[in-house]
């Protein structure tokens, strides 16, 4: 296999790598520039790869990028990852429009709207795909919407309530008032 070694620094590169190795808080451009420094000094990469714990397959394609884009070659480079987006647009507008929307005048039993029910009661009418709570939360939080926590009391579902319902009994003490001297 053919050596390969990092080409001449130019001045201002030289300076910036020192720079980067001790002030730099990315991990990786600390790694790279260090492998560039080593191989500047001479050191094979193999002889790098030993000593900094690394494939000597890796340091060569850190040193090749080096010699072709420079210091622009050790920051590191990060892609969107992960799962393909479930939400689509659309199904952020019905969201927001569900979140917007009382739950009263939509028939529910309650007056807010919490990140649960409103997740559940979108999927039922299949607004929108299954969601985590922290997708929901994040698409109102784009749109500046917050859920505000509902205040609970208790309230009877006798549909009689009303009517069985009594007056304070005239029996019931009242508190004493404090005398004043």
């Amino acid at each position: 296999m053919r050596r390969v070694q990092v080409r001449s620094f130019k001045p201002h590169e030289g300076k910036k790598l020192v720079s980067l190795m001790r002030q730099n808080k990315d991990a990786i451009g600390v790694r790279r520039a260090e492998v560039v420094i080593r191989s500047g000094q001479g050191e094979s990469p193999d002889q790098i790869a030993s000593a900094l714990h690394l494939s000597a397959d890796y340091v060569r394609k850190i040193i090749l990028a080096f010699n072709e884009r420079g210091l622009e070659s050790l920051r590191a480079q990060y892609f969107n990852g992960g799962a393909p987006r479930k939400v689509q647009p659309e199904h952020e507008t019905n969201l927001v429009e569900l979140a917007l929307t009382p739950p009263r005048v939509t028939g529910l039993p309650f007056t807010h709207w919490s990140l649960e029910k409103l997740r559940d009661e979108a999927v039922k009418r299949k607004l929108v795909p299954k969601l985590s709570l922290e997708t929901v939360r994040q698409i109102l939080k784009a749109y500046n919407i917050s859920l505000q926590r509902t205040k609970t009391w208790k309230q009877s579902n006798d549909p009689q309530f009303e009517r069985k319902k009594k007056p304070s009994s005239a029996s019931t003490r009242r508190p004493r008032r404090a005398r004043s001297k």
